[in-house]
């Protein structure tokens, strides 16, 4: 759980963590440096309960780089990133670990989603078809390149996700990695469990702002760091072909954004 001033839903996404059926697991908090109150909270339930061990970082990392924080303390077979908004059924460990045991291919696991929002306290049902079983590598990346990542927040064989190549971006920082993830295994449905994501409407600057902490924003520049991020992370575990093929598919993903953009600056300047 990486973990940025999130005191205002923290207790709760630590208490359907901490409350899961499946309990031999270990929490690895990395507080990036929080002034909220967070650090508090973190240290209470750290005394509190010894699966909790906590980190903090007194210099503040990327959002980016917190997540790599805590899979680089991950000590178990098995691993998931827990935002410190969302929420869990309480069988989700279990239901997505169990299918993970019972299939030796698949590299994570996943189920369904609610969208949960500010003015959403109970959540919207998601419809999201990730799962890639039985698909070619090639395949993996077409199904993959255009969906939301909601399954970067799926369970995860540990060795797996660690050879997934870091390839840093400022804009879909977690697309490079899924799609490069995808590479090595498929993406395993899991029914009957569910993960509540909680989203919050954003704009391109206020996201990047709060993932890099900084104060400019430029969508054009941010969508060719993406394709050089999706072609690094992909080239590096399939070759340049694959990883021309994957930058492809989401130039074609992006290409729908940019005259939107131009437009927006173009009225802006009149």
């Amino acid at each position: 759980m990486p973990v940025y001033n999130g005191a205002a839903f923290i207790r709760n996404a630590l208490k359907t963590l901490l409350s899961q059926t499946e309990s031999d697991f270990e929490l690895v908090v990395s507080d990036n440096g929080s002034s909220d109150g967070s650090t508090e909270i973190l240290l209470e339930t750290a005394a509190a309960d010894k699966r909790v061990r906590y980190f903090r970082q007194e210099k503040s990392l990327r959002a980016y780089d917190n997540f790599h924080y805590v899979l680089s303390k991950a000590r178990a077979p098995y691993f998931m990133w827990a935002a410190c908004d969302d929420n869990w059924d309480p069988d989700f460990i279990e239901k997505l670990a169990n299918a993970l045991d019972a299939a030796p291919e698949p590299v994570m696991a996943f189920c369904d989603v609610t969208t949960v929002t500010p003015t959403d306290k109970v959540g919207t049902f998601t419809p999201f078809d990730f799962a890639t079983t039985g698909l070619t590598v090639a395949q993996r990346l077409s199904k993959l390149a255009p969906l939301q990542c909601y399954y970067f927040y799926g369970l995860w064989r540990t060795s797996a996700i660690r050879k997934a190549p870091y390839s840093y971006c400022a804009w879909w920082p977690d697309l490079p990695l899924m799609l490069a993830a995808s590479m090595l295994g498929s993406f395993l449905y899991v029914p009957g469990v569910k993960f509540h994501y909680y989203e919050v409407p954003k704009s391109n600057l206020r996201r990047v702002k709060e993932q890099d902490y900084v104060d400019r924003f430029n969508l054009l520049m941010a969508i060719g760091g993406l394709i050089a991020a999706v072609y690094r992370a992909c080239a590096t575990l399939g070759g340049p072909v694959m990883g021309l093929y994957a930058a492809a598919l989401v130039s074609w993903k992006q290409v729908k954004v940019i005259p939107v953009y131009l437009r927006r600056r173009i009225s802006r300047g009149a």
